[in-house]
């Protein structure tokens, strides 16, 4: 791998987040400029007989309901981004075998993760942290709001892609290259919590990330953590949809705890038991096929 300053490294980490953020805030002012335009050309048909209030209450309110439809359009265009700067820096990653994504490990990290969501929502719920952290109630709007195939589509799907190429696939690749392993698995997690702006699932998405993390050095493969992502958001997403299905209002969260931590516990046992972790071979241009006895990137 090439070697850089400390303050290029830095800028190497924070460039993948300022386009992410980028893209988010351009998207979102299209949309705002679209439905400002629109709004502005129903007032002046009108001839100045429509309420500017309420014509303003109406931008407002579609703005908000747009919400999914802008997280969807800035995931698609940041999957092309950092699809492509993925794409370029898997050739110049150390090569290893056995990084082929096996069906075990497909399952265990689905059931895996999506009991660690259960055992989130349980444990959010029964300890009634929202109280504390109000705007989390905004991410439990947007997961609810918008029709079923825009939220798998946007949060379900998309956001898993864009999130594991940015923090994994670039973000922490990049830092495995100039500090140890483990220090990088705590920096990427950071800034996954990070940019999701919101305290409460900033400290549960570190949390989260670091497994992400644990996925990815352990196999290799960046598939692996990119389901395992998708898996822990449509948790939520068919939680949601099969409550309201049942017209279920009230939820008896110590019910799912308690099978959710057995699946986890039992899911996490089994991965590290049962699934064969990624073997070094050698470092980007070195044809000489020796293999150290340590990992450059451990």
């Amino acid at each position: 791998m090439p070697k850089y300053s400390i303050p290029r490294q830095i800028w190497r980490i924070i460039y993948p987040l300022l386009i992410f953020l980028g893209v988010s805030l351009l998207v979102a002012l299209v949309v705002m400029v679209a439905y400002g335009f629109i709004v502005g050309f129903q007032y002046a048909m009108s001839g100045g007989a429509l309420d500017p209030e309420s014509l303003q209450t109406t931008l407002v309110d579609a703005i908000l309901e747009s919400s999914l439809w802008v997280s969807l359009a800035t995931s698609a265009i940041c999957i092309l981004i950092f699809g492509i700067m993925w794409g370029s820096a898997k050739k110049r990653l150390p090569k290893y075998s056995g990084t082929k994504l096996k069906v075990l490990s497909v399952i265990l990290s689905v059931f895996l993760f999506v009991g660690l969501n259960y055992i989130l929502a349980s444990v959010i719920s029964l300890t009634n942290l929202i109280q504390h952290f109000p705007s989390h109630e905004i991410v439990e709007q947007f997961i609810t709001s918008g029709g079923l195939v825009v939220r798998i589509l946007a949060v379900g799907l998309l956001a898993p892609v864009v999130e594991e190429l940015m923090c994994r696939g670039i973000i922490l690749t990049r830092l495995c290259t100039w500090m140890p392993t483990w220090v990088a698995v705590l920096v990427s997690s950071a800034l996954f919590g990070i940019i999701h702006l919101n305290l409460l699932q900033g400290i549960y998405a570190f949390i989260i990330g670091l497994l992400f993390a644990w996925l990815y050095i352990r196999y290799r493969n960046l598939w692996l953590p990119i389901i395992a992502h998708v898996a822990f958001n449509l948790a939520g997403i068919i939680l949601y949809e099969i409550l309201g299905a049942m017209g279920v209002v009230e939820f008896n969260h110590l019910l799912m705890l308690i099978p959710s931590i057995l699946v986890a516990v039992v899911c996490l046992l089994l991965f590290i038991k049962c699934t064969k972790t990624a073997v070094f071979v050698q470092e980007p241009g070195d044809e000489t096929g020796t293999t150290p006895v340590i990992s450059p990137q451990g």
